[in-house]
């Protein structure tokens, strides 16, 4: 009788230091981040102006690779 007892407060007090351990580390972690971009130097243009800029280049590259090909087809006829 004792030792199913002393498992069950064992397990208690296992679970209570757990979670105080987790309760310190996730506190300890909520400021750490890789990401840090408030008051930061990092760019934090959105995504959107970021996806709208590379399409525009590659519609630029797109249309001198075709002025590019007019151009030498002609040279050569």
């Amino acid at each position: 009788m004792k030792k199913q007892a002393f498992g069950a407060i064992d397990l208690l007090i296992g679970l209570v230091i757990t979670a105080v351990v987790f309760m310190i580390s996730m506190s300890a972690l909520k400021g750490v981040s890789s990401l840090k971009l408030n008051g930061s130097s990092v760019n934090s243009e959105s995504v959107e102006e970021h996806v709208d800029r590379q399409v525009e280049e590659v519609q630029q590259m797109r249309k001198q690779t075709i002025d590019y090909n007019k151009q030498f087809q002609q040279d050569n006829f």
